[in-house]
């Protein structure tokens, strides 16, 4: 006695989570939250890739063009310094001076004159320094060297001198104290060396289309040209293009001079990943905050669904399962105000009325069988039947209770078939003729049922109708298909819990070919004995209807009708029957 409230609370258990309410909460989160995070978050996945690409592009273009104009300024800076050992002027001046033509001062007057002509006014250098390798304390400056004293100009020169040993036809981009120099090896004609020429390049207006950029883009910007370079970059490690260094919040950009180049320049930009994604980082966020407001009202709509829905079903489904179980009379506290308000309120009334209908009933006992017997002998017959199932429906409609009237209706059609009103039996006294329908009755016969069937399993139960036009006036026997379907729904649907019942009707000249395919549980290697048999028009225990349609197909039709149940490529049962229409003629 005990044990019974535990196993019915285990199996509540089980049930509450194929609940109407555990569904709808289902469908809430599949039609509603899942869509509105899944179309949010491929939206935004596309609007963040698309303010990316717009964003690295633009960086990239203008990284580009600030990197063609700096390299011009450093390729104009070294072609300035390669005119001076091809027009052979210093050349000249040393070799008049190295013969004894002309004194040192005049020696350093003419090559200073030269270098003021040359790089004075030229703003991509500070000054310029020529020395003579034979005599390399003999310093020709420009004007502008002026800020320097001697001293300074010496360390410069012992400095690049050292330099000079290694660099042969070439130049160099040297950093010394701070400062960048352009230093080449002077030579003359036979391809001796006899000077160095110095250029202090003012990196100001050399890197000045890169400064631009950095302020453009807010960012950092760190360059090597030769020795000049930043000590604290890693310059083996850079890679060339964006990388995003999301661990650091930095985006670096890097480029260098291609490998034809006569110099090695490379540039770093570094910038601020959140400052120049903050599009990015505003749409998230905002995203993020309507995901978050999403919630609460997807808890008020599952509120409003639960209380206007959810709950009065349930209401309903408990005092029916009370009513199931015996307990009359039972109501729920639903009022009006909506379908599922007036249901309730309908319910209500309609248990009680039964509660009262069952005591007068019981009080009435005698009285009642009393009619019972006298309604057996008055053998009531179908007429009476169905003017009361009229009646019946009638005051469905009344009642505003449109799927009452509905089954009623069905009903009443499957009782007129089953009890064979009409019956072409009657009108031939004891001879027995099967009647003969066309298929447009016998799918009123059909639809009558599936009606039925589909109050049972609701939108688990998809039923397709493919006949042809010229298919409705074509004679069967009655109730041929509604077995059939029968068979389908308990052998194939019932089992599986949903499916497919497709019905499909051809007619040909001389046959009517009629197909039931069903997509529930397939033909198990035990049931296919079974069919078999009932083929045969045998007993087949589960399959009886099927071989009572075989016998009587048969025995009107002998072997010219033919009868088929296989299994379909994709796992679907499917029945078929032709029907020869030659009959049709002597009916």
């Amino acid at each position: 006695m005990n044990q019974k409230p535990s196993l019915s609370r285990a199996v509540r258990a089980r049930l509450l989570f194929r609940s109407l309410r555990f569904r709808i909460l289902g469908i809430l989160i599949l039609c509603y939250l899942i869509p509105v995070l899944l179309l949010g978050g491929l939206a935004g996945s596309f609007l963040l890739r698309q303010l990316r690409l717009k964003t690295e592009a633009a960086l990239s273009t203008a990284v580009s063009h600030s990197w063609d104009q700096t390299v011009q300024s450093v390729d104009r800076a070294v072609s300035l310094s390669r005119d001076a050992t091809y027009d052979g002027e210093l050349a000249e001046i040393w070799n008049r001076w190295n013969t004894g033509a002309i004194g040192s001062p005049e020696f350093l007057r003419q090559c200073r004159n030269y270098l003021d002509r040359k790089y004075g006014r030229e703003e991509l250098f500070g000054f310029a320094l020529f020395f003579p390798v034979s005599q390399p304390e003999l310093l020709a400056v420009t004007r502008s060297a002026n800020a320097y004293n001697a001293a300074t100009l010496q360390a410069l020169r012992q400095y690049t001198a050292v330099l000079g040993d290694s660099l042969d036809t070439h130049f160099r981009f040297v950093s010394y104290r701070n400062q960048m120099y352009l230093i080449r090896n002077m030579l003359n004609l036979r391809m001796e060396r006899f000077g160095m020429l110095i250029l202090e390049v003012n990196r100001q207006e050399l890197f000045s289309p890169l400064k631009t950029l950095q302020t453009a883009w807010n960012g950092s910007i760190a360059v090597r040209l030769d020795d000049y370079a930043d000590p604290s970059v890693d310059w083996a490690s850079l890679k060339p293009g964006l990388t995003d260094r999301q661990s650091e919040n930095l985006l670096e950009y890097g480029i260098a001079s291609s490998g034809e180049s006569d110099y090695d320049f490379r540039m770093r930009l570094q910038l601020d990943r959140r400052e120049q994604y903050r599009e990015i980082y505003l749409f998230r966020s905002v995203s993020v905050l309507v995901y978050v407001l999403l919630i609460p009202i997807f808890i008020l709509l599952a509120r409003f669904v639960h209380s206007r829905i959810t709950r009065p079903v349930t209401l309903l489904s408990d005092a029916a399962r009370q009513i199931e179980e015996g307990n009359f009379g039972v109501t729920v506290p639903l009022r009006g105000g909506d379908e599922l308000g007036d249901l309730g309120v309908s319910f209500s009334k309609m248990s009680v009325r039964l509660k009262e209908l069952i005591n007068k009933t019981y009080r009435e006992e005698i009285e009642l069988k009393n009619a019972q017997i006298l309604a057996l002998q008055s053998r009531i017959n179908p007429h009476f039947i169905n003017n009361a199932l009229e009646d019946i429906n009638w005051q469905a409609r009344m009642d505003g209770s449109e799927t009452a009237s509905a089954m009623v209706a069905s009903l009443s059609v499957l009782l007129n078939a089953a009890m064979g009103r009409k019956d072409s039996s009657s009108e031939h006294g004891a001879r027995a003729i099967p009647r003969i329908v066309t298929l447009k009755e016998e799918l009123e016969v059909a639809d009558a049922y599936i009606f039925f069937v589909q109050q049972r399993f609701g939108p688990d139960l998809e039923f397709v109708r493919d006949v042809e036009e010229s298919a409705l006036p074509a004679g069967l026997p009655l109730l041929s298909i509604q077995p059939l379907l029968e068979n389908a729904v308990e052998h194939g649907i019932a089992p599986a819990g949903r499916g497919r019942i497709l019905l499909r009707a051809r007619r040909t000249d001389r046959t009517l070919l009629i197909e039931i395919i069903n997509s529930g549980q397939g033909i198990r290697p035990e049931d296919r004995e079974k069919i078999d048999i009932a083929l045969r028009g045998e007993n087949a225990g589960p399959h009886l209807g099927l071989a009572n349609i075989v016998n009587r197909l048969r025995l009107i039709y002998e072997d010219r009708v033919t009868i088929r149940v296989s299994t379909e490529p994709d796992g679907e049962t499917a029945v078929r029957i032709e029907i020869p229409q030659e009959e049709e003629s002597r009916r």
